[in-house]
């Protein structure tokens, strides 16, 4: 079953172009320009979370919407128009955060920002156990996993394409034509609709010509919230699949 998070549903994203991955957990400030219905301007100052070629996470917008078009500058790098492509959610990891995607595909935002610092990786082995991030063998065993359909980008790997089966807090299950073998070590980025994760991960098992199965061992600074929110999702919706099979 492919869940469906907004208006994008997996699989009509699952056939987009694939993405420029590289992301840095930075706070820049920003300048928002956001439009009303009478198409008046406000001036807004904001904050990026993190930041990627194409876009950014900020924080600061007022009354944000989805599909909404709004300009951001800051210093010398010009403005750049943007549209804003998902909202947190209230009460969930991602709440007061913004995702936001240039409109303009000529043009590379944060160029140098992005030139000077490299992405940094938190451990998953190191953090303490929490309802989302789990350390040891026996929650390794018990993690959830849940059905989802999503892409798979392999960074500095010449792989064949694979696609996202299922997700879990602790690793993932791939489909894919030619699986690596068991102990292989790889960084890739998940594409679940129109969110990111990207994790260092290695090769539980595979199953010739069908899959592997990979078990997370970091995840980019920044992204544990994203894979918390899309567990919560996961979490709440077969919920109500469940309550409307009982009725």
């Amino acid at each position: 079953m492919a869940w469906n998070f907004g208006e994008n549903t997996l699989e009509e994203v699952s056939n987009q172009p694939e993405r420029e991955n590289k992301r840095i957990h930075i706070a820049l400030p920003v300048r928002i320009t956001q439009w009303d219905n009478d198409n008046r301007p406000h001036l807004a100052m904001a904050c990026t979370y993190d930041i990627s070629p194409l876009g950014a996470r900020v924080t600061g917008l007022r009354d944000p919407k989805a599909g909404e078009i709004i300009a951001v500058e800051r210093g010398r790098m010009g403005k750049f128009f943007c549209r804003v492509i998902w909202v947190g959610e209230p009460n969930s990891p991602l709440h007061g955060q913004v995702g936001i995607q240039g409109v303009e595909m000529d043009r590379t935002m944060w160029e140098s920002e992005l030139q000077d610092m490299d992405e940094v990786f938190d451990s998953l082995q190191t953090h303490r156990p929490s309802q989302w991030s789990v350390a040891t063998e026996q929650t390794r065993r018990s993690a959830p996993r849940f059905e989802i359909q999503g892409r798979v980008d392999f960074q500095h790997m010449n792989m064949p394409q694979a696609s996202i089966k299922n997700l879990s807090e602790t690793g993932c299950l791939l489909t894919t034509n030619d699986p690596l073998p068991a102990g292989a070590k790889m960084r890739l980025t998940l594409q679940v609709a129109q969110y990111d994760v990207t994790v260092g991960a290695a090769v539980r098992h595979k199953v010739p010509r069908h899959g592997m199965g990979l078990e997370f061992s970091e995840i980019r600074k920044g992204d544990r919230q994203v894979l918390q929110f899309l567990l919560k999702k996961l979490t709440e919706q077969q919920f109500e699949q469940a309550f409307q099979l009982d009725m």
